[in-house]
């Protein structure tokens, strides 16, 4: 496994941070997998979350990540970098509204875009919560397997020359949680 991204609440907060948890940390192994684990997509790397607190984390700082021990693929080798937070107004797929809002949320796109391009709905790139961008196929939800609840989009891995990841066809990689219990087994899919 290697480290993908290390993001503080600090930096990010939102409804996703579990009690007491102020460190997210998204590993992943570099080579494809076409058996992972349950709850992963075929064809990418498997991911492993891990929420953390920082005053229980002992020891110095790490100078870097070390270099995988066996065959990986280059394109999920990421290039180390450092991110700006930018905080987002993010809406959803105008299929997921209840069908009262969806004309003010086609106005609002409309206003914020002179040409009518949809710059606020399911934005594109690396980014923490939101809503998925469904630019393949139509929304699809997907349900806890623990409890039944809908899964919420807790972070997306998009394909970008400025990290050098390169996801499925110049895809992404999205990881839903159960919005209930963080301990519930998470959902990975390749859009």
């Amino acid at each position: 496994m290697v480290p993908l991204a290390q993001i503080h609440t600090r930096d990010a907060p939102g409804p996703w941070w579990p009690n007491g948890a102020d460190l997210l940390q998204v590993l992943w192994c570099p080579v494809e997998h076409w058996d992972p684990p349950a709850d992963q997509a075929d064809g990418s790397p498997v991911v492993e979350l891990r929420w953390r607190r920082t005053a229980e984390l002992s020891g110095p700082p790490v100078a870097g990540p070390p270099e995988p021990s066996m065959h990986y693929e280059d394109e999920y080798l990421p290039e180390p970098c450092i991110f700006s937070v930018e905080h987002l107004t993010d809406f959803p797929y105008r299929e997921e509204l209840p069908p009262e809002l969806r004309p003010a949320l086609q106005q609002l796109v409309k206003d914020t875009h002179p040409q009518g391009k949809d710059v606020i709905t399911r934005v594109a790139g690396w980014k923490l919560g939101g809503w998925p961008t469904w630019h393949l196929n139509h929304p699809h939800p997907y349900e806890c397997e623990t409890c039944g609840n809908r899964m919420t989009l807790l972070f997306t891995i998009a394909s970008d020359d400025v990290t050098g990841i390169v996801v499925g066809r110049w895809g992404e990689l999205r990881i839903f949680t159960c919005p209930a219990d963080h301990t519930h087994p998470f959902t990975a899919d390749l859009h």
